[in-house]
């Protein structure tokens, strides 16, 4: 009998510190289920983008660039009738606008009249227009040569004038009248090399815009030319419209260098949302995701819908 209400008593005790236990247990089960967040599937909430640097060169309002980044993430939304991008001023995704030499590039083209798009054709415009800049170089640099050569003979000849008579206490009125007259042709001539140098340095610019453009071009697609001399101004640096950057570190940005119109920009904006996507390059050139900014579709190409319905996982 001890035996048995021993057990009894042993087992009421172990339920009840059983029970004692399971509230607090159960309840720190519920709180660690419910931090348990699962792995947001790809394209199930929209990217939040910012803006950050913004370059005032580039003659854009801000509200016209979010105009035109709405315009782009409208391109891949509309398709799939899903928000992909949401603008918010601390979003993760930072947008930056950065002008410097491709920009400033682009914008002397259009000052010569010349819209470029990275194809042959724009290529061969641009080559004509290279000789054309080149020859006219040439030609200013043989004149400006001469007329220096020229002037620093007129002014040694004016110097040696001038230190005759000064040696000689002054000179005569004839002579002084002389003189004058010749120190006034000679500052006319140093104006006109003056002139002459501020022609050549836009030459030199314009030359320089033309290379630039023209080199990248080539890179693009492939041509197999030599490199054009930029008259001792070397640009080596890779022309990219747009670069997508992610440090795997939880800092993503957009960084745009270059666009000749709003159509440019709309398409390089939508084509470097693709790879925040996670999209990659393809081979439709049709296709927004192609490597290069040669198309004049601004919708999705069937390729383009393809990758992005593999990468939301759409049927």
């Amino acid at each position: 009998m001890k035996q048995i209400s021993k057990f009894i008593v042993s087992a009421v005790i172990a339920g009840f510190v059983a029970y004692i236990f399971r509230a607090p247990i159960q309840s720190r089960m519920e709180i660690i289920w419910n931090n348990i967040k699962p792995a947001s599937a790809p394209c199930s909430k929209p990217i939040n983008y910012s803006l950050g640097a913004f370059d005032a060169k580039f003659g854009l309002t801000k509200e016209s660039f979010l105009d035109a980044l709405r315009e782009a993430e409208a391109v891949w939304e509309k398709p799939i009738g899903r928000d992909l991008f949401v603008y918010s001023p601390d979003g993760d995704l930072e947008i930056n606008l950065i002008y410097d030499y491709r920009q400033e590039a682009t914008g002397k083209l259009k000052s010569l009249g010349l819209a470029v798009d990275a194809n042959r054709a724009s290529y061969d415009t641009l080559n004509a227009k290279y000789i054309e800049l080149d020859a006219q170089y040439k030609q200013a640099k043989a004149d400006y040569d001469n007329l220096v050569e020229a002037f620093n003979a007129r002014n040694d000849a004016y110097g040696q004038q001038v230190e005759y008579w000064n040696r000689r206490g002054g000179a005569p009125k004839k002579e002084y009248a002389i003189l004058k007259s010749e120190e006034e042709a000679i500052q006319a001539d140093f104006a006109e090399i003056k002139n002459m140098e501020g022609e050549m340095n836009e030459y030199v610019d314009n030359i320089k815009a033309v290379v630039v453009v023209l080199n990248n071009i080539a890179n693009a697609l492939n041509i197999d030319v030599r490199k054009y001399n930029d008259i001792g101004n070397a640009l080596g640096e890779e022309f990219n419209e747009g670069v997508y950057r992610n440090d795997g570190q939880g800092s993503e940005e957009i960084d745009i260098y270059e666009f000749g119109s709003r159509g440019q920009l709309v398409r390089i904006l939508t084509h470097e949302f693709g790879h925040a996507l996670g999209l990659p390059h393809v081979e439709d050139q049709d296709a927004i995701m192609y490597k290069l900014n040669v198309g004049k579709n601004t919708a999705l190409s069937p390729s383009d819908i393809g990758e992005l319905k593999i990468r939301c996982s759409i049927k």
